[in-house]
């Protein structure tokens, strides 16, 4: 049974503030850039996955990269920051794919999004995370002055956190550090499947 969002997954008002920094931004457009090649790389060797979710979509880029690339994957979007991908879904997907999503969950709904990602997948639950912040801040709503980034944790917390869990497995497990502009940017990709 796959769990929907309510009031302890995503506050109202955190979703309004994602569809204010996500409205005339190009947040929500760099997924192909920094996870296309990668993801690309792994769905062209996994024939059994056919339909994709991309929860945390942003404006659908990383979709449009893969689909023009593996025409055989159905790709859906969810964003509940794009009010034309902000109805999840209630079907379960072969692959959820989350990248530079879950760093920005309000902390607290964490757990009750991962347990959402894990109910989504059918198959496998990728996931690219940003271990650092972003060095832009929200202007208003209730995390005025906070980072864009709300979980700002290394890549081994990461993989401990997704040991919670019990349904899915640990396929592989990747960290990347690049320096760039003076921060150390960190990098965690997950790659779990349905035990």
């Amino acid at each position: 049974m796959v769990q929907l969002f309510n009031a302890n997954t995503i506050g109202e008002s955190y979703a309004e503030q994602m569809q204010k920094e996500h409205s005339g931004s190009k947040w929500g457009t760099t997924g192909a850039r920094y996870s296309g090649a990668q993801l690309l790389e792994f769905l062209s060797g996994r024939q059994d996955i056919k339909t994709v979710l991309d929860f945390g979509a942003g404006k659908g880029t990383l979709g449009e990269y893969i689909t023009s690339r593996l025409p055989r994957i159905e790709w859906t979007n969810y964003d509940p920051g794009m009010p034309e991908y902000d109805r999840i879904p209630t079907k379960q997907f072969d692959c959820v794919v989350s990248t530079d999503m879950l760093e920005h969950v309000e902390p607290d709904a964490l757990e009750s999004v991962l347990d959402v990602l894990s109910g989504l997948s059918r198959f496998v639950l990728y996931s690219d995370i940003a271990c650092f912040p972003t060095g832009k801040v929200f202007g208003d709503g209730p995390y005025i002055g906070q980072d864009l980034h709300l979980i700002i944790k290394d890549p081994a917390w990461w993989r401990e956190k997704f040991q919670s869990l019990t349904d899915l497995q640990e396929l592989s497990y990747a960290h990347t550090e690049k320096l760039s502009k003076g921060v150390m940017k960190k990098r965690c990709i997950l790659v779990h499947e349905r035990a």
